[in-house]
């Protein structure tokens, strides 16, 4: 597997050459020592606040493993509402592709998301199926570029623009700021067109936990400002698993049971 490596000073040195100087590569590879080199689990306690005020919650297990090759892979399992309770759904990433697949427990097979599919929500959340990684630290996929410096709760940023497909994420363009010090992602502006966002991803910079190798947000608000609503994902820490088996993250399998 890939994996970029930062010590103290390579870090100490990102730091100090100014947001603009940053080049992409830098940015992400700072990200990417955030991110478990092995099979890991986080639990997520989900809010989902509709625009009468009416909130209901969700319970979900998040298994990450990045495949040989480093790159990311992802199964959520649904435990709460237990009628919803076996709901699986699956990440693969293989450069700038991305495969998603949905298993309903009364299913007798999965559902491969594809095309504007992706750009729908995921168990009544304000994440579709395509945006649901960025809890993770990942970015979205297309062109991405660094456009400046900025700032989120007090906290300095690498300002970057991705350009994606309208037609498969439901956007032409998300301006993202990564924390320069902590290398997380701290916002995300989701835009169809013109100057206006359709959903704003915000951490919440309090949250941001740093660990002697890494950092980590445990909370995150994606407000859809069209339909007024809102979704706060809390997470925890990971916890190391040192032997996921592959078939949870198998197309064919990956909504097996697992203890």
């Amino acid at each position: 597997m890939k994996k970029w490596t930062f010590g103290a000073g390579a870090v100490a040195a990102l730091l100090c050459v100014g947001a603009q100087a940053a080049t992409l590569d830098e940015i992400r590879a700072c990200m990417d020592r955030n991110l478990v080199d092995r099979g890991a689990l986080r639990d997520l306690s989900v809010a989902v606040t509709d625009r009468e005020g009416k909130t209901h919650a969700l319970r979900l297990k998040l298994y990450w493993k990045p495949s040989p090759e480093g790159e990311p892979r992802v199964n959520l399992r649904l435990l709460e509402p237990l009628a919803m309770k076996g709901s699986s759904y699956l990440l693969l990433q293989q450069g700038a592709q991305e495969q998603v697949w949905f298993h309903l427990p009364a299913a007798d097979r999965s559902l491969h998301v594809t095309g504007k599919n992706m750009a729908e929500p995921l168990w009544g959340t304000d994440f579709s199926y395509g945006e649901i990684k960025q809890v993770l630290g990942l970015l979205y996929t297309g062109e991405t570029t660094v456009t400046g410096e900025g700032e989120v709760g007090g906290r300095a940023t690498h300002v970057l623009e991705t350009h994606t497909d309208v037609g498969t994420s439901g956007y032409g363009r998300i301006v993202s700021q990564v924390d320069r010090e902590a290398c997380v992602l701290l916002k995300s502006e989701f835009f169809v067109k013109g100057d206006a966002p359709l959903k704003v991803l915000e951490a919440d910079p309090a949250s941001v936990l740093t660990l002697d190798e890494y950092s980590v947000v445990l909370d995150y608000t994606m407000r859809n400002l069209e339909q007024n609503s809102s979704t706060h994902v809390g997470l925890s820490d990971f916890t190391l698993l040192e032997r996921l088996p592959e078939r949870m993250f198998d197309p064919e399998r990956f909504f097996e049971p697992f203890d």
